[in-house]
């Protein structure tokens, strides 16, 4: 299954490596690809909303609405 969202907080491609390393490590994602001329994470897998959003706690990014 693959989800796009939008994510807030994207600077840099620091910024987007570091998303891409917490929603890596969650067991229900397959694959991730940020774009940050969008703002926008695509997600492949079968992650909930709620374990995405629990990935990025204590950070500077806040996970948005499904595009």
């Amino acid at each position: 299954m693959e989800r796009t969202y939008n994510i807030k907080g994207l600077k840099c491609q620091g910024c987007a490596d570091n998303v891409t390393k917490r929603f890596s490590a969650l067991k229900k994602v397959d694959h991730v690809k940020v774009d940050l001329a969008k703002n926008e994470v695509t997600i492949w897998g079968n992650p909930s909303k709620w374990s995405l959003k629990r990935a990025l706690k204590g950070s500077n990014y806040e996970l948005g609405a499904e595009v």
